[in-house]
């Protein structure tokens, strides 16, 4: 509901006040919020208080990522999606199995964690929400993950709407201000996602580590070249396999990478759960 119609029923319930008054009474309860309130919240709060009942469910806050806060509930995020996780599984209390999958959004204040409980990894593993699209995250309530950092949980009341009709593009920060695509040279220290391209400079070669957990997984190690320089590329687990494939002149677009420290604090590129090689020209015979 706009605005307008709220401001309307005020009115229409209210005869001994004007639009005006209504209005000041509307600005004056988002000054004392701070703006943390919309013009619809701030509008339905005055209603409210003058005993206009506007609709019968709850009030939704539709904020910027840098407006959340921990403790936060029926809160709704719109921002472009940045890294989709894969989905993975858990085990409830009962000892039943369950579903999440996390997705890395961003709106022009900031990155958030969505993190998509059960039914709601649907679309994740159905390919329908992809690097790029802009979403609205809607009925979420937000917490403090292990690490400290605000996620945006999305439960049993919450919705994911792609591509929403009210969404403007241009509002919306590209993706290239949340994945830069880097050439070789300008790699200077950690951090990431980064996009690169290049070409195979030597051959692949795999090896098995073991983790920590005691996991075995397999990582394929190349040089990747461009006309800036050459950097080491370790790709793990599954990306492994497409790696370890490649030939040497084979042009790549190496997507969503890090960059880290590796033998001797050299710089290097690797792989994570959501990074990709697409195979752009392959060698000159």
């Amino acid at each position: 509901m706009s605005l307008e119609e709220i401001v309307e029923q005020i009115l229409s319930s209210q005869s001994n006040l004007t639009r005006e008054e209504v209005l000041r009474m509307i600005e004056k309860k988002k000054e004392s919020a701070e703006e943390f309130f919309t013009d619809e919240t701030a509008a339905r709060i005055v209603a409210s208080e003058l005993g206009v009942e506007i609709v019968r469910k709850p009030l939704r806050l539709e904020l910027l990522v840098k407006d959340l806060v921990s403790g936060l509930n029926d809160v709704t995020v719109t921002g472009r999606v940045i890294i989709v996780y894969p989905p993975r599984t858990y085990t409830r209390a009962d000892r039943t199995e369950g579903r999440f999958a996390r997705l890395l959004i961003g709106d022009k204040s900031g990155t958030l964690r969505v993190v998509l409980w059960d039914d709601k990894t649907d679309l994740v593993e159905a390919g329908k929400v992809e690097q790029g699209q802009i979403i609205k995250v809607s009925h979420g309530y937000v917490r403090e993950g292990l690490d400290g950092k605000l996620e945006l949980h999305v439960g049993l009341r919450g919705d994911i709407q792609i591509s929403p009709p009210d969404a403007v593009e241009s509002r919306h920060p590209p993706i290239t201000q949340f994945i830069k695509k880097v050439k070789v040279a300008e790699i200077k220290e950690e951090g990431g996602p980064v996009i690169v391209e290049g070409t195979v400079a030597t051959p692949p070669t795999i090896r098995e580590v073991v983790t920590s957990r005691n996991e075995k997984i397999a990582v394929a190690s190349f040089e990747l070249e461009d006309d800036a320089g050459k950097i080491l590329v370790s790709a793990w687990r599954k990306l492994a396999d497409v790696a370890k494939d490649l030939t040497v002149g084979t042009r790549i677009k190496i997507k969503n990478a890090y960059v880290r420290k590796g033998f001797a604090d050299q710089l290097e590129l690797t792989s994570r759960t959501f990074t990709s090689i697409e195979i752009l020209t392959d060698p000159e015979k």
